[in-house]
């Protein structure tokens, strides 16, 4: 399961008895909103007022929204078959040196590290060239510092190289360790402020009169450290064997949500194996076979 795909279930639940009755606008916001959260809490972000203004940076600031996402290969975008070959061509390159480089770093790893990758491993890995296109409201004139309208229909295409799953990472001379990579593309039917490397939290303002000063700035690409010691694990663990041992399986839903929150502040890398496993329980116990015994 990719970090992506972690993301969309742990506020799936909650999202539908929120939006009960709201607007499709409303409900999107909603989804979008609590997406912001959950990575606002796993990482220092900057503000967008911090980015506007950045010297040497290529990539202009757009506020709008996203039209189109998804495999730069798609039938839909193949209308740009030389920049799209251009693409697939760097990508092809990218990904071949990524992979030799994964193996290479497995080899000098140490034997803990090589333990702990081969467990996460098995774990669906990719890596995948992605393109965006964004319908431009306003884009931001550095001279001016102000935002501006285009004098026509303007959409923004933006192709990146993204990686899903556990990779090994070594920083120069340090240790090798492991990190478990995601990405995350906005809703098309939210507006955000986009840069190049991340999209701003949910804004339906005009940039011009909204207060860019506490308004975050959010990845398109996630990263996160695997550390390797088995506290938090463990404290599942406990919970679950708890669990088994008091026979509470009616209890279930009240656990897993425990665990959530509990994960949501504390790194578990086995939580998706632990949900996997509750779920067939909770199954079991419904359909009354854990009764008989």
């Amino acid at each position: 399961m990719t970090l992506r795909s972690i993301l969309f279930l742990f506020v799936l639940v909650s999202l539908i008895a929120e939006t009960q009755g709201a607007t499709n606008r409303g409900a999107d916001k909603i989804f979008e909103e609590k997406i912001d959260s959950l990575i606002s809490k796993r990482m220092e972000l900057p503000l967008v007022s911090s980015k506007l203004d950045v010297p040497g940076s290529r990539f202009v600031p757009v506020y709008g929204n996203v039209i189109e996402a998804g495999g730069a290969a798609s039938r839909d975008f193949l209308d740009d078959g030389e920049n799209l070959f251009d693409a697939e061509s760097l990508y092809n390159a990218v990904n071949e040196h990524l992979m030799l480089r994964n193996e290479a770093l497995l080899k000098k790893a140490s034997a803990d590290v090589r333990n702990k990758y081969g467990q996460l491993s098995s774990r669906f890995n990719f890596i995948n060239l992605e393109r965006v296109r964004i319908r431009v409201d306003y884009y931001y004139d550095r001279v001016g510092k102000t935002w501006v309208r285009p004098a026509r229909d303007s959409v923004v295409t933006m192709t990146m190289i993204v990686k899903s799953g556990y990779f090994l990472y070594q920083d120069s001379d340090s240790l090798i360790d492991i990190r478990r990579y995601g990405y995350y593309i906005p809703n098309s039917k939210v507006k955000r402020i986009f840069f190049g490397d991340g999209y701003s939290e949910v804004l339906w303002d005009n940039p011009n009169e909204a207060s860019l000063d506490s308004v975050k700035v959010l990845p398109y690409k996630l990263v996160e450290r695997i550390l390797l010691n088995k506290e938090n694990d463990e404290w599942n663990r406990k919970k679950i064997r708890n669990l088994l041992k008091n026979r509470e399986f009616a209890s279930i839903p009240r656990v897993i949500q425990e665990m959530d929150e509990y994960c949501e502040e504390n790194q578990c890398d086995e939580m998706p194996d632990y949900r996997r496993y509750l779920n067939v329980l909770a199954v079991l116990y419904k359909t009354g076979v854990l009764r008989r015994f």
